[in-house]
């Protein structure tokens, strides 16, 4: 632009020499034109250049040599005012930042739209759809192309292939645990009955050897339970016989299965002073729950083991409380994990699914695993429940 600028003064400067030397102008020029010129005494050529006055009016100024050669030497000053050309630009130039701005903010908010309702929209309803996916529906909940966009539909069908994939992978698994299970409990059952059988005919010589293998069929066939548990609660197939219980006989009910466990040790607190609200639960799994426990409790402890139960507004609580090394606080979610043991476990038997079932099966029956410790040493494992006279739904 300054370069324009300047060929047009040069310009009108080399129509005003013309106009002078043939004489139909003369200096002084009239006012109102925003051009001045003067002669000079012969002085150098000067390029246009910007200078700006003190009322802040800007003039373009050049030094020409005349063109009169009659005339003595000398040199043409005209100073061009310019001030309002570089107005009309700098406003120009303004208008089109805005022009350009605008347009950025239409351009950009048009395509936070597109991007959201092309997709982000489309995005998030497909995420929502993965996240209520269940092992036991994979092959059945399959995302439908036709509600998808089409940028979308090579994601949508990955994502129903590998659906696919994990579906036959699960049903395989879940058949092979269901026939392993089976497959083990038979055998694991044949033992323990002839066990108990030549147990009974009482050889004082072979007792201790078949009471031993009495109590370790008793105890694979345990493991398989809990196994079979977990497996069935990833298969979201976990059978349940809610009914409506008495928490104090279902203890007593739970201690007198126990007692032979240990008799010395095992022990059941006093009733409470005050009733106690009923239950919604399955008893034979609130007894497998409770056998879980005290088996922990009596093999990490010496001293005796206690069972009890209280209620502290609508919340009743089964306790197994123990004197042995507790667990320790950073290790309380870690036990929960399938196959995780902590550093109280070193040199004890144990597969590590024990409470991890209990866990599970707890969550199934709508109750909680509670792990705190026993005032004066040992732990408090409480099994959580809020008090109800209505079956709890589906």
């Amino acid at each position: 632009m300054d370069d324009e600028r300047a060929s047009r003064h040069l310009r009108l400067v080399e129509i005003l020499q013309r106009e002078l030397a043939s004489g139909v102008v003369a200096l002084p020029l009239p006012t109102g034109f925003g051009v001045q010129a003067r002669w000079l005494p012969d002085q150098e050529a000067q390029q246009p250049l910007l200078m700006e006055d003190a009322d802040g009016s800007t003039w373009m100024l050049s030094i020409t040599p005349s063109l009169d050669r009659t005339r003595a030497p000398a040199a043409l000053e005209v100073r061009h005012n310019i001030t309002a050309s570089l107005r009309r630009q700098r406003r120009d130039q303004l208008l089109l930042v805005a022009a350009a701005g605008a347009s950025v903010l239409i351009t950009s908010v048009l395509l936070r739209l597109v991007i959201w309702r092309g997709l982000l929209q489309p995005l998030a309803a497909l995420s929502a759809e993965l996240d209520v996916l269940r092992a036991s529906t994979l092959a059945k909940d399959l995302i439908d192309p036709n509600d998808q966009p089409q940028e979308l539909l090579p994601i949508v069908d990955a994502a129903n292939g590998l659906q696919g994939r994990l579906a036959r992978a699960w049903a395989q698994e879940r058949s092979f645990v269901d026939g392993a299970a089976h497959e083990l409990r038979t055998p694991v059952t044949v033992i323990s009955s002839h066990a108990q059988r030549l147990q009974a005919l009482g050889d004082a010589r072979s007792r201790d050897a078949v009471a031993c293998i009495v109590q370790e069929s008793e105890r694979m066939g345990r493991l398989i339970t809990s196994l079979l548990d977990l497996a069935r609660d990833q298969a979201s197939r976990l059978q349940l016989s809610q009914q409506r219980v008495n928490p104090e006989a279902l203890l007593l009910a739970s201690f007198e299965r126990l007692q032979p466990l240990a008799p010395q040790r095992l022990r059941l607190a006093d009733a409470s002073a005050e009733a106690i609200g009923s239950l919604w639960l399955d008893p034979d799994r609130l007894h497998q729950c409770l056998a879980a426990l005290v088996e922990n409790a009596l093999r990490y402890s010496s001293d005796s083991v206690e069972l009890a139960v209280d209620q502290s507004g609508d919340v009743i609580t089964f306790h197994v409380i123990d004197r042995g090394p507790g667990i320790a606080p950073d290790e309380r979610d870690k036990v929960l994990e399938r196959f995780a043991r902590g550093r109280a476990a070193i040199g004890t038997r144990g597969s590590g699914i024990g409470l991890a079932v209990v866990s599970v099966l707890l969550g199934a029956m709508g109750g909680t695993l509670t792990i705190d410790d026993r005032d004066g040493g040992g732990a408090d494992l409480g099994l959580r429940f809020t008090a109800s006279d209505r079956r709890p739904g589906p």
